[in-house]
């Protein structure tokens, strides 16, 4: 079977003469990438030109034997050759661009690991067999919202990601689902609501609050012409939110037996007055936190996207299996179930889904080894829609890089074969870290293996996701013998020698194991890059430490406290024994106070401790207070 070796002379990248910016770009692209792979130019030529013995066709030509699009619908794309002639073709100019992008991956070995990391082999001969591939994408809306994907259009499309809720993808990526207006929480708005509006929701049965949201989504969507979506969206709200009580309002709660029954009238009826207008538009709406229950006898209009949340479930086990649900929840709101329900009722389903600690984006967030079986799920229960939500203003100090890898991968194909996804983890810790690859997934896999018994929030803290361990020494209370009363009152004691007198904290498994892990890693590594990545990573580590040493400072002070206590016979609280105790930790918790840890992450570019915290533009930042009280 004859191979096409693209790296003969006779080989030439054909495009469409009136090409869209998008397929003009595909075509630059893998011109550009070739070169630096080869060595050698593809010149780029255009189908109103004289046709070539050997083509690379990119997007669609004039050229016989440019594959059938039927079916691809805007993403998916054909990778076939057909004589010598190579095609690569999307459904739309987007759909061309991740063929080429594929074909990178696939045949010539590149890898798109971050925005700032590429890999790029060299190989001065490229032979293929005879290839016909063509792919869909399970989701029509794949939204990767890290940091890198979020503030990286370029990456995005190079990842497949086609819908940005931030900024939309410029036309030469392909362009993205744009929306007009906010992507969230925006009945506040709409409806010129002020002020903090978080559990403050307006009366649905209002008529003056409908015609305002109704003349605020027109106006968003002629100043937004080509946006695929608006959303028409509750306010956010706490778990013991709820929506408008007045009597109307309850009416319809007592009748529908959910808080969505309103909000969902509410929108079917925005999206029937503006079908007409905007026939290509969808109008989005949440289920999340008291509209998460599917209403009854309320059918969301097919120009209605409902997007139900993942908040209050655990995201250590499998969306599926885990029924675990935050305290002020009931049973019956486990996310298996609410899919179910709302998967049975609404056509154009989609999923907001949690894969960070929003208390604490530094810390390492276990769900590793159920992303795969969650995207699984959203596939089985006909989603078509999926946000998969991380620590998003800037990168943060764990495995954001691999995570927003993985779910890029997953987004495109939930079903890809163990082999397959086993082989994408291990391509990335080999390329990513380096030779430090195998230290670094053991911290990966040992946090796995240290909360496979515990249920995670997105806001779980530290102390209990990797709790130290407390060491007691004096369970009977009994006083050291040594300090006598006068002793302590003339200061002649060295009492900083009882500072765990009663009880010591022993460093956390992943903190003990992880700091060596990462010294393996690094002492295995030269190159800068490469260290900079394991350095960015090893912030987990740190962050537990930080966290510890604040622990070890409390547990001091208490220790010492209880000793001058009970020696001088005075009362928790005294004055004397505080101004004491004050000398004896005050140096060590001056070396707590130190700026390392946070000079370390601003060279890294880590900038957000939890979501709304950031360090820039602060003089100082002071590592005196626990980590989930930053």
């Amino acid at each position: 079977m004859k191979k096409l070796v693209l790296t003969d002379d006779a080989w030439v990248v054909v495009r469409g003469e009136n090409a869209s910016e998008a397929e003009i770009f595909a075509a630059q692209e893998l011109r550009d990438y070739f070169e630096k792979i080869t060595g050698k130019v593809l010149p780029v030529r255009t189908d109103g030109e004289a046709e070539e013995a050997c083509e690379i066709v990119v997007g669609r030509t004039n050229r016989t034997g440019t594959p059938d699009t039927d079916g691809l619908g805007e993403d998916g794309f054909v990778i076939r050759s057909a004589g010598e002639k190579l095609f690569l073709t999307g459904g739309s100019p987007r759909g061309t661009l991740y063929a080429v992008y594929e074909f990178l991956e696939r045949f010539l070995g590149c890898r798109f690991y971050a925005s700032d990391f590429e890999k790029i082999p060299q190989c001065g001969r490229v032979a293929l067999d005879p290839v016909d591939i063509r792919q869909v994408p399970v989701f029509t809306v794949r939204n990767d919202f890290w940091a890198d994907y979020l503030h990286n259009t370029g990456f995005a499309a190079k990842r497949k990601m086609n819908g940005n809720k931030g900024p939309s993808l410029p036309a030469k990526y392909g362009g993205s689902m744009a929306w007009a207006g906010g992507g969230c929480h925006t009945i506040g708005s709409l409806a010129g609501m002020t002020g903090n509006l978080t559990d403050r929701q307006p009366c649905l049965s209002d008529e003056a609050v409908y015609e305002t949201v109704l003349a605020n989504v027109r106006r968003l969507l002629r100043d937004n012409p080509g946006a695929r979506f608006i959303s028409v969206s509750q306010n956010d709200s706490t778990d013991r939110g709820v929506g408008c009580q007045c009597e109307r309002c309850m009416e319809v709660f007592r009748e529908t037996g959910s808080w969505a029954g309103s909000f969902l009238r509410f929108v079917n009826r925005i999206a029937d007055d503006i079908r007409d207008d905007y026939p290509d538009v969808m109008i989005h709406t949440f289920a999340y936190r008291y509209t998460r229950q599917a209403p009854k006898g309320v059918v969301p209009r097919p120009n209605v996207m409902v997007e139900l949340c993942s908040i209050e479930a655990c995201f250590r086990h499998p969306l599926a299996v885990c029924t675990t649900v935050g305290k002020e929840h009931a049973a019956a709101d486990d996310f298996s179930g609410l899919i179910r329900d709302w998967s049975a009722v609404c056509s154009n389903l989609s999923v907001w889904d949690y894969t960070t600690d929003f208390a604490n984006y530094n810390l390492t967030f276990p769900n590793f080894d159920v992303l795969r079986a969650n995207a699984r799920l959203f596939a089985d229960s006909h989603v078509k829609y999926v946000f998969e939500q991380g620590a998003y203003q800037s990168r943060n100090g764990e495995f954001s890089e691999l995570r927003g890898y993985l779910l890029a991968k997953l987004l495109w194909d939930p079903y890809m074969s163990d082999e397959e996804y086993e082989r994408i983890v291990d391509e990335f810790f080999r390329d990513y870290y380096g030779e430090g690859g195998d230290a670094v997934r053991q911290v990966m896999e040992l946090a796995l293996e240290e909360t496979k018994d515990r249920h995670v929030s997105i806001y779980i803290s530290l102390e209990d996701l990797y709790p130290n361990r407390v060491v007691v020494h004096h369970a009977d209370g009994v006083l050291p013998g040594e300090l006598t009363v006068s002793a302590v009152r003339d200061g002649g004691a060295d009492i900083g020698a009882y500072a765990e007198w009663f009880t010591s904290i022993a460093p956390s498994v992943l903190l003990e194991k992880g700091t060596a892990l990462f010294d393996q890693a690094l002492a295995s590594v030269s190159d800068e890059e490469i260290r900079r990545h394991i350095e960015r990573s090893s912030i987990q580590i740190d962050v537990l430490r930080s966290s510890w040493r604040y622990q070890v400072i409390r547990s001091h002070r208490e220790n010492l406290e209880r000793v001058l206590c009970g020696i001088l016979g005075a009362e928790p609280g005294d004055e004397a024994v505080r101004m004491r105790v004050d000398e004896a930790v005050r140096a060590e918790e001056a070396a707590y106070r130190d700026r390392r840890l946070r000079d370390k992450m601003a060279a890294l570019d880590v900038w957000f401790i939890s979501e709304g915290n950031s360090m820039r533009g602060r003089d100082a930042l002071r590592f005196d207070l626990p980590v989930t009280r930053w």
